[in-house]
């Protein structure tokens, strides 16, 4: 394949691994669509506390990818995504099964480990089946799968809520894994154990998590503590001292969660600090949306799903280009124009909605924006992060790239409940959410001169 032909092989592989992080992706966007439901469902929670259910998720994913793109490169990528797809349809049925919030949290904590065993394994048996000029099409496609199972979430799961209950909803997950299980084991041969392959920093990987979830919790529960309360502070005090901590301990440490033959490659280095940047607005703009429509226009929960469908197709087609697109021009001749266009779009938003619903004119022209952008730039910053990765480094290297994705999309969604709170009425809502998405336009805006500074090998044209 040193020609960059792409086999059917190939291809295959890319079907297979795509369909995991489809499932990853559809019941991300299936949460953010039940939220209005679990409201109801739960009398007396606030939208504060019902945050732990996307949070949670994100916190223990983002905590374990490197460990796990780790065990991927040691002890085989077909092994650990298979266990990943075991792990996380067992979650489904579990969070489809809560019967208290608490439950619901702990289940969603456990899909968040079945989906850091399959992220990062997935994406280098994607990475290692095309040839290397060909990389940022694969992951750029591989990420688009993920991408639009996002997008497409909140029509299928707002169709079976209104037919069924959100209960149901999460219940589309066991066919879809069991689906990604057996085509998997079909097209992929198991990579051979790498005995000689560095054990992950689990400490590291501890410190980092607990530095997070009380930043987190600080931003989650600031508006309701007061923001400079004692229970805040001391959060972000502990917080602030956690990272120091794992600072500490990964540079010295023999076998750092972050190898230093990883941090120091330039485009690897600058395209994570840029993923994390972009994403402190994508989750919450992934949200917001959905948002949006119920508490500002007090759309229904299935008016609300086919309002954003739209989006999904945006979002594909936007990655179905952007990949091809970075192989001949370039990483950040893709990913900067996209942030721009996405950060367009929320000004579009800013400016255009009314108080009173004017989807055509105010909503979908922001959503396309802001959906093509997000399509552009995601899959295209994660393949300019492995660009100039060795192999005995692929899971390890998307396991990173994806927690810098991971750890941005939290302190996102955290922010964003910071800013919306929980509005009293339409009007009130209506105003937030403004706010909400200047945060989400200013994120992009400094993505945007971020990914300018990201610079990878150049194309190798034919």
């Amino acid at each position: 394949m040193s020609n960059g032909t792409i086999s059917r092989k190939a291809w295959l592989a890319l079907i297979a691994a795509g369909l995991a992080m489809f499932l990853v992706g559809v019941d991300g966007s299936v949460v953010n669509v039940a939220f209005p439901s679990f409201r109801r469902d739960f009398d007396g929670v606030t939208n504060a506390q019902l945050s732990w259910v996307l949070n949670a998720y994100v916190l223990v994913y983002a905590a374990l990818l490197v460990v796990s793109g780790r065990l991927a490169d040691r002890a085989g990528r077909l092994r650990v995504m298979s266990l990943g797809l075991i792990v996380f349809v067992v979650a489904s049925i579990g969070v489809a099964a809560a019967p208290v919030p608490s439950f619901l949290v702990g289940m969603r904590a456990l899909q968040g480990i079945g989906a850091a065993l399959i992220t990062p394994a997935s994406m280098g048996l994607v990475i290692a089946s095309w040839p290397p000029e060909r990389r940022a099409t694969a992951v750029t496609l591989w990420g688009a799968c993920f991408a639009s199972a996002n997008g497409f979430g909140p029509a299928i799961g707002a169709g079976i809520i209104e037919l069924a209950s959100w209960r149901w909803a999460f219940m589309i997950n066991l066919p879809i894994g069991v689906v990604a299980f057996v085509l998997s084991n079909r097209v992929f041969s198991e990579t051979p154990k790498d005995d000689s392959a560095a054990k992950p920093d689990v400490v590291g990987g501890a410190l980092l998590s607990s530095a997070t979830a009380l930043v987190v919790l600080a931003i989650v529960q600031g508006r309701e503590w007061g923001w400079l309360s004692i229970g805040t502070v001391i959060s972000v005090l502990i917080g602030v001292t956690l990272f120091g901590s794992f600072a500490y301990r990964n540079k010295r440490h023999p076998e750092p969660i972050l190898p230093r033959a990883l941090v120091q490659i330039q485009s690897f280095r600058r395209a994570s600090v840029a993923l994390f940047i972009f994403t402190l607005g994508m989750y919450a703009l992934m949200l917001s949306l959905v948002l949006f429509l119920t508490d500002a226009w007090e759309y229904s929960i299935g008016v609300t799903g086919l309002s954003t469908a739209v989006g999904a197709l945006a979002v594909t087609i936007g990655a179905t280009f952007a990949g091809p697109l970075a192989d001949r021009y370039g990483h950040r001749s893709v990913a900067g124009p996209g942030t721009f266009i996405c950060a367009f779009g929320m000004f579009w938003w800013i400016t255009m909605l009314g108080e009173q619903a004017n989807y055509w004119s105010g909503y979908l022209p922001g959503l396309l924006l802001s959906a093509t952008g997000m399509g552009m730039t995601l899959g295209v910053l994660a393949a300019a992060g492995v660009s100039e990765v060795t192999p005995e480094y692929f899971s390890l290297a998307g396991g990173v790239t994806q927690t810098a994705r991971q750890f941005g999309g939290a302190l996102g969604l955290a922010a964003m409940f910071a800013i919306t709170g929980e509005p009293a009425n339409p009007s009130e809502a209506y105003d937030l959410y403004k706010w909400a998405f200047g945060f989400i336009m200013i994120s992009s805006l400094v993505a945007c001169v971020l990914v300018s500074r990201v610079k990878t090998p150049k194309p190798q044209t034919s």
